[in-house]
């Protein structure tokens, strides 16, 4: 049966169970939906279900609440969204090493799908797994939120007084010519902790993904810039903003536990995968320094963004009863399929504060290398 929420974050539970071979299998399911905690306190959406060894249903529970809809949740607040970029190799000194900094595009990625499983091997053995995919968030949407993210970083840079040279300025210049561009979108695979997830990056409209030192690198990234940072007398900035849909945990394999789970949700976040990667040649031969600004975590927030649906679900109770009345083992296996569908607007709300905050982390690391607290 097709089950709907139109609340996020959704937050979803399986559990396998593994006794033993006189009670090989006993397996229970909990999805549990929930939206913004002041709106959806008293409007939760619960249902748990059972399955015994022998295929049959030993219990099967479910309690519908009043749900909330998109419809009614608060509107998206236009705020840049609180961030820290952190040293993570290198050192913001490099800032003041050249008078100018050139951006070298923006690029936006968003995670497509996610999915996360979790064996056991202990006695017949068992496997939980759920996979989530997004919809609603197209390139052309990814292709407004790079192309105003690039103009809110030179906005912001030069109203400090940073003299910035903008990405398509600075692909005019013969020596930028070696940073790596794709005209096209880029698709890769990243792992987020145990969970594989499906990775969409767009760049701005005149300039493409930038594939050196970007989410999804490409070929040796070395010395790409140092060319440009000589040339330009500036410092390049390659800035990347990942953006994902879903949280997920649990997970992995195991040989001592009975029991397996997987958790996940539907959650805008700022990725940990953001960075900003700075570099600096002092004769353009090498690069002579640089600097990688990341994260520490994911940023999400509880803005309500999406609705969830069920989209499919595989269970094989029924082959395990039969498999046990025969005294022939088998695991259990169950999974769960989810299309998390987002609010257009919402989503690129939430992302233009994501990127807002990105810059304003950024300049904050710049303006304390040459010495302002602006």
């Amino acid at each position: 049966m097709k089950h709907k929420t139109d609340v996020a974050p959704f937050l979803i539970a399986l559990f396998l169970l593994v006794a033993g071979p006189a009670n090989a299998l006993d397996f229970g399911g909990i999805v549990k939906s929930f939206g913004k905690k002041a709106a959806t306190d008293a409007a939760v959406d619960t249902a748990a279900d059972a399955v015994s060894g022998n295929g049959g249903d030993e219990a099967a529970a479910a309690d519908t609440a009043a749900q909330p809809s998109l419809e009614f949740a608060d509107p998206v607040v236009s705020a840049p969204l609180t961030v820290s970029l952190e040293e993570r190799r290198g050192s913001v000194s490099i800032f003041a090493k050249r008078p100018n900094v050139a951006i070298a595009g923006y690029n936006i990625g968003a995670y497509q799908t996610a999915s996360i499983s979790a064996t056991t091997t202990r006695g017949q053995g068992a496997k939980a797994s759920m996979s989530m995919t997004l919809t609603g968030v197209d390139e052309a949407m990814l292709q407004r939120i790079a192309d105003a993210a690039h103009a809110d970083l030179i906005a912001q840079l030069q109203a400090a007084g940073i003299d910035v040279i903008h990405g398509p300025a600075l692909f005019t210049a013969p020596e930028a010519q070696e940073i790596k561009r794709a005209t096209k979108s880029v698709k890769g695979d990243k792992m987020d902790g145990r969970a594989p997830k499906e990775l969409l990056v767009v760049g701005p409209a005149d300039i493409g993904v930038v594939s050196s030192f970007g989410l999804i690198p490409v070929g040796f990234n070395g010395n790409i810039g140092d060319q440009a940072s000589d040339a330009l007398d500036a410092i390049i900035i390659y800035p990347n903003v990942a953006l994902d849909f879903v949280w997920t945990a649990g997970g992995g394999r195991s040989m001592l536990q009975n029991k397996v789970s997987v958790d996940g949700g539907a959650r805008f976040a700022l990725d940990s995968l953001s960075n900003m990667f700075a570099v600096y040649s002092k004769d353009g031969r090498f690069v002579d320094d640089s600097l990688l600004l990341g994260l520490t975590e994911d940023i999400g927030v509880d803005d309500a963004f999406a609705t969830v649906d069920q989209a499919g679900k595989t269970n094989n109770s029924m082959s395990v009863g039969i498999s046990n009345a025969l005294g022939v083992g088998m695991g259990g296996r169950k999974g769960t399929q989810y299309v998390v569908e987002a609010d257009a607007a919402r989503y690129e709300a939430l992302a233009l504060n994501a990127v807002m905050g990105m810059n304003a982390a950024l300049l904050k690391q710049i303006s304390v290398a040459r010495g302002s607290s602006d």
